[in-house]
């Protein structure tokens, strides 16, 4: 009877540990799936039982390891496509907010905190360029021309993740590809002009020289003789002016103190002005890496058009305020430096805000449009930013950032 009942205690505890071992493998299975844990595996304990729940989940959580390492691999390899890719990418996660952005896009827009785009949505960055990229519609896509001379290719995209679809913005630079053959282009038809012209004028201007001898008692005729010079002059200036955008030299940089450098030229610039202009330099300016005479050249074009659009909006009303340029400059955290020259002049009409700085484009009667050409072509020699606009304050800025000293040193010693 005793040897019975032992034998039945005996059958149960192995029957419970039958049901029992099984129940802890799958219990233990789980618990490393909730940990997400697909290194350890299930070991055997030589119950048929638990020992084919621990093969089952062993080859299950191989699999799921393997997929896990793929994928990982996958993310790793896109992740380093963006981040080399030379168009600027902005990721944005299920809620629209930007998760991601790589070098190319902090370039492209300016931004030198790596950080500060991420839990934002695109429009919150108060970014024309990006502004204009983030209300395109889901697959479309835009050439973007801005008040800085330069020019874009935006895009916005979707796939799916997890069964959402989530958007991405992608910004591609197209100003240096089409710069470049803007400049070829005109700079051909220029050197052909001025050869022309040049070849031209030579021999008008002996015969002009040889007439003005023989008739020089005739003051009629010298009159005449006189005006047709001043013309010819007056065109070989024209010509030059544009000889000059194509060959501009590579600048040489040196360190140049602001407030030294526009302090020693305000007499200059004032009498460029054609009416009395209150200009006002900021004092204990930054030093920039530039090219001097570059620089005053740079200078005395965005003075002068600042000038002049006071002008015409004293010629077309009486102003509030009296006609005033300021000009200030700051360092930022990179420790580049922003140059701002401020006007509160008539400013720049809406439909010729993106124009600006197009080859040769002018808004002036009879304009030949070379001052921003040639500032343009300058400051990105320089490999500076700029940018030219009426704010919503009414008063119009020219913006230019200067690399840092250390980066500018380091691109100056750079083989050209």
């Amino acid at each position: 009877m005793i040897s019975l009942l032992g034998a039945d205690i005996i059958a149960i505890g192995m029957l419970w540990q039958s049901v029992m071992r099984p129940t802890r493998m799958i219990q233990r299975g789980m618990e490393l799936l909730s940990e997400q844990e697909t290194n350890n595996r299930l070991a055997e304990v030589g119950q048929p039982d638990a020992d084919n729940v621990a093969r089952i989940f062993n080859t299950l959580i191989s699999r799921l390891h393997a997929e896990r390492i793929r994928l990982q691999e996958q993310d790793q390899l896109l992740g380093s496509l963006i981040d080399v890719s030379p168009m600027g990418v902005a990721m944005m996660d299920f809620d629209g907010k930007i998760s991601r952005v790589n070098p190319a896009f902090l370039r492209i827009t300016g931004i030198t905190d790596p950080a500060a785009p991420l839990g934002h949505r695109p429009e919150e960055l108060n970014l024309e360029l990006v502004n204009a990229v983030a209300a395109l519609n889901d697959g479309d896509s835009r050439t973007l021309r801005l008040n800085d001379a330069s020019l874009y290719r935006g895009y916005r995209l979707s796939f799916m993740d997890t069964g959402f679809r989530r958007h991405f913005l992608l910004i591609e630079s197209l100003t240096d590809e089409v710069l470049r053959a803007e400049r070829e282009a005109y700079g051909r038809v220029i050197r052909l002009m001025a050869h022309e012209v040049n070849n031209s004028m030579s021999g008008f201007t002996t015969l002009l020289h040889i007439l003005s001898d023989i008739h020089s008692a005739d003051s009629e005729l010298m009159d005449v003789i006189t005006s047709v010079s001043d013309r010819c002059a007056g065109l070989g200036k024209f010509i030059a002016g544009y000889a000059d955008v194509v060959r501009l030299p590579e600048p040489r940089l040196a360190e140049v103190q602001l407030t030294d450098f526009l302090q020693s030229s305000l007499p200059f610039w004032e009498s460029c002005a054609h009416q009395p202009v209150r200009l006002i330099v900021a004092p204990d300016l930054p030093s920039v890496m530039a090219d001097i005479s570059m620089l005053g050249q740079v200078m005395v074009n965005i003075l002068k058009n600042a000038a002049e659009s006071i002008a015409q909006l004293h010629a077309a009303a009486t102003p509030a305020t009296a006609a005033e340029i300021s000009i200030n400059a700051a360092c930022n955290q990179a420790g580049d430096v922003e140059l701002v020259v401020t006007d509160n002049g008539a400013g720049i009409s809406p439909r010729h805000a993106a124009r600006i700085f197009e080859s040769f484009f002018s808004t002036k009667s009879g304009g030949q449009g070379i001052g921003l050409t040639l500032v343009a072509e300058i400051l990105r020699r320089h490999n500076c930013r700029f940018s030219l606009s009426t704010d919503s304050d009414g008063l119009t800025r020219f913006r230019i950032v200067f690399p840092s000293l250390r980066q500018a040193s380091k691109l100056n010693r750079q083989p050209q």
